[in-house]
């Protein structure tokens, strides 16, 4: 079987889909922001506090189980990350008061974080060849999953109701990503094969810092390198614009008189705007670089921001979202590609959990800041203007940041 069909395809597909079902639960969020506030009469920033709920919950979740992965191997991580998230999103289908959400949503995010730091580095340890499309097309399915379920979530609340909504999709999610997760391999050596593409030199080759024949390093010595701070800067600076954007985009587009369809479709088109960007982005940078590709995609998304804050039509919003969806959807390939590429993928699991916990729990301030700020001022303007100034500084950094050989 090995010489016919490589079982790293079926780890391709695997991973898309728990990161389909990872980038489903961020999109979805702010679709049921609306309802879910009128119908309990909570303020935008105690809706927002789930949102922060669950990525402060994400952190140790993602440090956990990209630690554990690198252990004992990603199936039995995701395994038990699937079933938190199809408990939590029950959860909220019967909650009764804002601290039975809140808890509901801190369960949705300790088995959010293994879905992405996870999948994306088992797919490099798969693939040295192709490793910048592959680990495109994988961070894509996070994509594909805001264009199904955003829309999906919207229509479900339509016809059944929020708490009907949330119980579908949390059997949908939890169930997609048990079933992927049985088929997962930490690495191709486990099947008695070698990475796609390998001539010999083992997955780490081309990395600066780790040498597949020296001892791997511990997180501890990561971070007395320059670079691997940089790199955690850069996370947090990508993440602190993108939570606020995921949580209250749809409320800030309808207060601008654009209807909660659209603002939907709007943001289902950021999700598919998004796989292409991943996708593309991923093959620029290996003819260019990991960090010159993430200067030109946190650049434009930064003047994406600015364009936001003018529109009232439609066709001004979906401009928006194909924009922002190409190049601030590129990020999440191009950072965790530049780990990869930079450390090696011997603790690359344990490497991206801690880098995505560290920018997700400086994110989590976003969403509440953003609902603080519309409480105090009604508007998202000052918001806004915050998250094209992290963006752009996330540009800059990326551009001045040039690791040296060890």
């Amino acid at each position: 079987m090995s010489q016919r069909f490589f079982y790293g395809w079926v780890i391709a597909l695997c991973c898309t889909l728990i990161t389909l079902i990872n980038g489903s639960i961020f999109f979805t969020f702010s679709v049921f922001f609306k309802s879910v506030a009128l119908d309990f009469g909570w303020s935008r920033g105690e809706v927002s506090g789930n949102y922060t709920a669950m990525l402060v919950a994400y952190a140790p979740g993602a440090f956990l189980g990209g630690r554990l992965a690198d252990r004992y191997g990603p199936r039995s991580v995701l395994l038990l990350a699937g079933v938190l998230i199809g408990l939590g999103f029950i959860g909220c289908s019967q909650t009764n008061s804002l601290l039975f959400m809140i808890s509901s949503y801190v369960i949705i995010g300790l088995g959010l974080g293994a879905t992405l730091a996870v999948p994306t580095a088992t797919i490099q340890r798969w693939f040295v060849r192709w490793r910048g499309l592959m680990l495109g097309i994988v961070v894509a399915g996070t994509g594909i999953g805001g264009f199904i379920f955003a829309p999906l979530a919207n229509h479900l609340i339509t016809l059944y109701g929020w708490r009907t909504a949330y119980l579908i999709i949390g059997i949908i999610f939890g169930g997609v990503i048990t079933a992927a997760a049985s088929f997962l391999v930490s690495e191709p050596k486990k099947r008695n094969l070698s990475p796609f593409g390998d001539m010999g030199q083992g997955g780490d080759s081309g990395s600066y810092f780790q040498d597949a024949r020296l001892p791997v390093l511990t997180l501890t010595q990561f971070f007395k390198l320059g670079a691997f701070r940089g790199m955690a800067a850069l996370y947090i600076l990508g993440f602190l614009p993108a939570t606020f954007i995921y949580s209250h985009l749809v409320p800030y587009v309808t207060d601008q008189g654009i209807s909660a369809a659209a603002a939907a479709q709007g943001f289902g088109l950021i999700a598919l705007a998004s796989v292409l960007g991943r996708a593309a982005m991923g093959l620029l940078a290996e003819k260019i670089g990991w960090l010159e590709s993430l200067t030109i995609s946190n650049s434009i998304a930064a003047i994406s921001i600015i364009w936001l804050m003018f529109v009232t039509e439609p066709w001004a919003f979906y401009l928006f979202a194909v924009v922002y969806g190409v190049f601030w959807g590129s990020n999440l390939t191009l950072l965790g590609g530049a780990v990869g590429f930079i450390f090696g993928v011997k603790s690359l699991s344990e490497l991206l959990g801690f880098l995505l916990g560290l920018g997700i729990l400086f994110g989590a301030v976003s969403p509440w800041l953003g609902g603080l700020i519309f409480d105090l001022t009604g508007s998202y303007l000052t918001a806004l203007a915050l998250t094209a100034a992290f963006f752009a500084a996330s540009g800059v950094l990326s551009f001045l940041l040039r690791p040296s050989a060890r």
